[in-house]
């Protein structure tokens, strides 16, 4: 099991970035204690039996981690969903990309804490490679839209390492730090 959701986030968007995404959007939005997560990448895909055996913990894509034999991300999440009352959807294309789709209680006994979104945030922005990653972030007060209107802020590497720098520079990634705790906390609590 992951420590927290955010390391789930983490794991998942590391696997879009390793399939070659050269764009990943995460969607992060808090409703209440419902919170829905997307990850969408342009990577690679999978056809209908590599996406049915990514879901198994035994499996993993030949090649993707040399001194692996198992893939965890994916059954981790069905997992912790299955144990919140949650819901999850995988859509994948060879040649388009990858969808996942995921909701829990947060509520829940069984489910993980949130983790911090700055911490994700910042290794989300910081991994090698070429890619644009845009982190769109909400959170709807009081848990349903007629309670009142969400609070959100969307940040986007490419605006991020235009503004800082290299982001493996810890300058740079101190300021982004702060630059995204200061996002953060124009979302308040519910």
């Amino acid at each position: 099991m992951h420590w927290t959701l955010a390391h789930m986030i983490l794991d998942l968007t590391h696997n879009s970035i390793e399939a070659g995404a050269s764009r990943v959007e995460v969607r992060i939005a808090e409703e209440g204690s419902r919170l829905r997560v997307a990850i969408i990448d342009n990577g690679k895909g999978m056809d209908e039996a590599t996406r049915k055996r990514a879901i198994d913990p035994f499996y993993t894509e030949p090649g993707k981690h040399p001194s692996r034999r198992v893939g965890l991300g994916l059954p981790f999440l069905v997992q912790t969903v299955e144990q919140t009352g949650g819901t999850y959807r995988l859509d994948s294309k060879p040649g388009v990309g990858t969808e996942v789709h995921f909701t829990v209680d947060t509520a829940h006994l069984d489910c993980p804490p949130l983790g911090s979104i700055v911490d994700l945030a910042v290794m989300l922005f910081c991994f090698d490679g070429d890619y644009e990653l845009i982190l769109h972030r909400s959170r709807t007060q009081g848990g349903t839209s007629f309670s009142g209107p969400p609070t959100e802020y969307t940040v986007a590497r490419s605006e991020m390492q235009d503004a800082l720098g290299d982001l493996a520079d810890l300058e740079s990634r101190a300021l982004l730090e702060d630059y995204l705790q200061g996002c953060e906390s124009e979302i308040p609590p519910d």
